[in-house]
């Protein structure tokens, strides 16, 4: 459980009632543990002892890594080439196999499946997975215990599976609360597979959103997606660059690019909902070379 915080700074700011969920203080930094975590638990004891394996842009690996580490489970996790440094480091300090290998997410992947296949190994998907949606809903459950008449949730989104999750638990107790998701310009696989009604090929242009992105979403979360989330926006490179200066300045919290677009959202003025808006921060692990850039 992570805390919910409001924050007076951010409200008077923006003139609405600002709650952080701060992912970005999970042990591996983000909260892609929970549905890592809830994915292998749910394995059988058949499939435990085989092993996993996985792909990731860097805090799905370390969630399934964390995971592994605590459930004696062998794993291997596939990152591509130009994955985060400071991701990699933090794999590299987990008893699992690291491969890196591809030129982004999409390759990584098909490259971790094709181990899987060969290896007779358990793909545990970045965000496609009952199990994984699953575990990401908790984030909801949380939010919804700690501030019962939240009125708006902003999520970051990648492949979607995070927004599923929360989405899903959100309007199974309420159907009234706003779910809006929140993408980069440069990585909008899910915004435009939304505008088509199928899933699109989507280019990805150079983004500090790393853990969002990717070319693809799936099937699954494209549907998930149309069924329980409010509205997708998009927000610049800029506009996320600003908002973990912002958090950093105001809140004293460590942010990534991926866990501050629904505060660029906040910046460009596109949130019209009025009321208590909750804020998923959904992780800290940014490089720091990338950092200082910024600041």
């Amino acid at each position: 459980m992570t805390p919910l915080e409001s924050s007076t700074q951010l409200s008077k700011r923006f003139e609405l009632s600002i709650h952080l969920k701060l992912e970005n203080w999970q042990k591996t930094g983000s909260f892609k543990i929970r549905g890592a975590f809830n994915k292998i638990l749910t394995l059988s004891e058949d499939e435990k002892s085989r092993g996993v394996i996985t792909a990731s842009a860097g805090n799905h690996g370390l969630g399934v890594a964390f995971a592994c580490q605590l459930l004696g489970v062998t794993g291997k996790v596939v990152v591509p080439v130009n994955a985060s440094l400071a991701k990699i480091r933090a794999l590299q300090s987990f008893d699992i196999e690291l491969i890196q290998r591809g030129n982004d997410y999409d390759e990584a992947e098909a490259i971790a499946l094709g181990i899987q296949k060969r290896e007779g190994l358990t793909f545990v998907h970045a965000f496609s997975d009952p199990q994984v949606i699953a575990g990401q809903g908790t984030v909801a459950l949380e939010i919804l215990e700690a501030l019962p008449d939240v009125q708006t949730i902003l999520v970051p989104i990648g492949g979607g599976g995070l927004i599923s999750g929360i989405a899903i638990a959100t309007k199974s107790m309420n159907r009234n609360i706003k779910i809006i998701g929140v993408q980069s310009e440069a990585s909008p696989a899910m915004y435009h597979s939304l505008r088509v009604g199928k899933v699109v090929e989507t280019p990805i242009a150079e983004t500090v959103a790393d853990g969002l992105a990717g070319r693809f979403v799936t099937e699954t979360t494209l549907r998930l997606v149309e069924e329980f989330v409010d509205d997708v926006l998009l927000v610049s490179e800029e506009s996320i660059h600003a908002a973990i200066r912002l958090i950093l300045e105001t809140e004293h919290l460590l942010i990534e690019g991926s866990a501050a677009v629904g505060l660029a959202a906040l910046l460009e003025n596109k949130i019209k909902v009025p009321g208590k808006t909750a804020v998923v921060l959904t992780g800290r692990n940014i490089d720091f070379s990338l950092l200082k850039s910024l600041l």
